[in-house]
């Protein structure tokens, strides 16, 4: 399993990604829609689809996803026991198939993502390493976004947000080892706005009928360049889904598909919890834990925590540490309405790479490379590795590594 994926599951607990928060940002543009067709009287009324989607509380599927990223594929089989409310969910990996250049997958055939109210674990059979977080986060009521796709479908209003970033993955992200957006299950900086919603049947999904939404955004500004949805007739709930987007000018492309559905099953006490034995005690563990700042974190952990001077409009929305593999601090800057980043990481061990243009960062030499909009700069200093990168120009960029150099 790796990010993106296929969206968050639709939820009416929020649980807010606890250790880099989700890049949801409101994007200009919105558009009117024509008016409804004939086909729209039949779907449900509103009330009737907020009933149906309200009637389900469990789900148990197989589920599998393909996930492509510039023409390289991964394609993840997984058992999936989910509970929406307080939202969790348990997937057992059952399969992974990659084409050469595709990312390696976050869990690997034989692993396990658990995720609950209060805990994230995923243990991978590959590297023989479990990891852990707390998570933080908010279980204020949230209305479901899957009836309002219908309502907006059978008003010809468009809507803002219809379903958590399209294609980016259900699972918490965490800062990655390299610092890069394309590693980790972390995603891209995704530019929202509003769809429009156009019904355009009732299809079959692995024997099931499910009505066939497709939504299209009223902003080429937007990541998003299409998405189809298919909801279960019944509880509403998306037993397909196919988006294909764009970020930092990679394309991706999702396809999700639930087989061998059942609908409101019976969990045993403990679904939701990992137990001791389910981790060989020769697994390497690796903690992650969030803070509410730079100086929180500063005061909690070794390794220098930068306090960096950032562009007027960034605000930091995510301050994490990871203890191992290897042990590194990371912050990450947002500005809203935009899909600039600004991230910052520090290292516990000093690199030996040479790659990039050579540039002077206060008293050290550093390299600067680029990949798409994303541009990078990194240096070694009292046995650490620094490195900042975002979406802003060279000079903004090389301002706030200085003042990490001031800081540090």
């Amino acid at each position: 399993m790796s990010g993106p994926d296929d969206g968050r599951p639709a939820i009416r607990s929020r649980l807010l990604p606890i250790l880099v928060v989700a890049a949801l940002l409101a994007a200009s543009g919105c558009s009117t829609y024509g008016a409804p067709s004939e086909a729209d009287s039949a779907l449900p009324s509103q009330a009737e689809a907020a009933d149906r989607y309200a009637s389900l509380e469990t789900l148990n599927a197989t589920v599998t996803t393909v996930q492509t990223r510039n023409n390289n594929t991964m394609t993840t089989v997984a058992q999936k026991r989910l509970r929406l409310d307080p939202w969790a969910y348990r997937d057992r990996v059952l399969a992974v198939q990659r084409t050469e250049g595709a990312r390696e997958p976050l869990v690997s055939e034989g692993g396990f993502v658990v995720v609950n109210e209060s805990r994230f674990v995923y243990f991978d059979p590959a590297s023989e390493q479990v990891t852990r977080a707390t998570i933080r986060g908010s279980t204020d009521s949230e209305e479901s976004p899957f009836p309002r796709l219908v309502n907006a479908a059978r008003s010809g209003q468009p809507v803002t947000r219809p379903t958590t970033t399209p294609g980016v993955s259900s699972l918490p992200r965490v800062p990655v080892e390299s610092g890069s957006e394309e590693d980790g299950n972390g995603s891209t900086s995704y530019r929202e706005g509003t769809v429009s919603v156009t019904y355009t049947g009732t299809e079959m999904v692995d024997g099931r009928a499910a009505y066939r939404l497709e939504l299209t955004p009223n902003s080429a500004e937007m990541s998003l360049e299409s998405q189809t949805l298919w909801l279960d007739t019944e509880y509403l709930y998306p037993v397909k889904r196919h988006t294909r987007f764009t970020a930092h000018g990679d394309d991706y492309e999702y396809t999700v598909t639930f087989r061998n559905v059942t609908f409101n099953p019976s969990f045993e006490p403990g679904t939701f919890r990992v137990d001791a034995d389910e981790v060989p005690a020769s697994a390497r563990e690796v903690q992650f834990s969030a803070y509410d700042s730079a100086a929180a974190m500063a005061d909690a952990v070794d390794v220098p925590v930068p306090r960096p001077t950032v562009p007027e409009g960034f605000s930091l929305e995510s301050a994490t540490h990871r203890t191992a593999n290897p042990e590194l601090v990371s912050l990450r800057y947002e500005r809203p309405n935009g899909d600039d980043t600004i991230r910052i990481f520090v290292f516990g061990s000093a690199t030996n790479d040479t790659s990039g243009t050579p540039v002077d960062i206060g008293p050290y030499e550093a390299r600067r490379s680029q990949t798409n909009d994303t541009t990078s700069i990194e240096w070694v200093a009292d046995g650490y590795t620094f490195r900042v990168e975002g979406q802003v120009d060279v000079d903004t960029l090389t301002r706030v590594a200085r003042s990490v150099v001031d800081t540090t």
